[in-house]
């Protein structure tokens, strides 16, 4: 199936590794133009040249999602290199876990402000381009954890409002055709989430859970940032053109 994303721009932020680096790679191998934002500078320009070696156009941005000056920079630069931004991809996070009486303030706080109101950020300033262009898709990762999670009180909370913003920019620019859409992986082998599998006690319990089992000839019991960048660009294309401020949960089946 053609997804039609040839010479379309998406920005993906914390696109230096896991699930926003398989992301960019594949908007690339798509024919997309990709803007790859990253507070990891030298991750997000080695993305990058992986891209423009095999014939593709990538271009690496240092950006801290929690500095307003950093995001509304980043846009520019799209604009400037490539004139327009159709797609957005909030993917950049950070974990922070803890139990809740054990939790620093600053732990809760710089996590809702990389994982929420860093998606805010972008949103404020790509929507007013979408609504010019009279088209934009845009993506945003949750977490199951949306649902509650024992240990992240602030990863949660913020996933949760994830959900909320998406539904929310849903409904302020659905007029225009532009759409808004979530995606909640389960967990998936990433470098932020690797303490997590190298747990073998905590990553059985995990596996234990999962309705969907593949074989081990296809591929693993957790998710790969492969399973979700194939969402994401679903999303993103127009084959998802009917689809908005939905919810579209990654995860294997995993009980709750």
């Amino acid at each position: 199936m053609d997804l039609n994303l040839k010479g379309k721009t998406a920005i993906v932020t914390g696109g230096a590794s896991g699930i926003g680096r398989q992301a960019c790679l594949d908007f690339a191998d798509e024919g997309a133009n990709v803007v790859i934002a990253d507070i990891n500078e030298e991750g997000a320009k080695q993305v990058a040249q992986e891209i423009n070696k095999k014939g593709g156009t990538a271009l690496p941005v240092k950006c801290d999602v929690t500095k307003t000056d950093d995001v509304k920079a980043t846009v520019q630069k799209c604009l400037d290199q490539f004139g327009r931004v159709d797609i957005l991809v909030c993917n950049a996070g950070i974990l922070r876990d803890n139990l809740i009486h054990k939790m620093p303030e600053k732990d809760y706080d710089l996590v809702l402000d990389v994982n929420l109101k860093g998606y805010w950020r972008f949103c404020k300033e790509v929507i007013p381009i979408m609504k010019k262009q009279k088209y934009g898709k845009i993506v945003m990762i949750s977490s199951m954890a949306y649902k509650g999670n024992r240990g992240q009180s602030n990863y949660a909370t913020a996933k949760a409002g994830v959900v909320g913003l998406c539904k929310t920019i849903a409904q302020e620019v659905g007029y225009l055709g532009i759409t808004c859409n979530t995606i909640a992986p389960g967990l998936v082998h990433t470098p932020l989430t690797d303490y997590f599998v190298k747990d073998e006690k905590l990553r059985t319990k995990i596996e234990q859970n999962l309705i969907l089992v593949r074989q081990p000839e296809i591929g693993p019991k957790l998710g790969t940032p492969k399973d979700i960048s194939n969402a994401i660009l679903f999303f993103a294309s127009d084959v998802s053109s009917y689809i908005t401020g939905e919810v579209l949960q990654v995860a294997a089946g995993r009980k709750m």
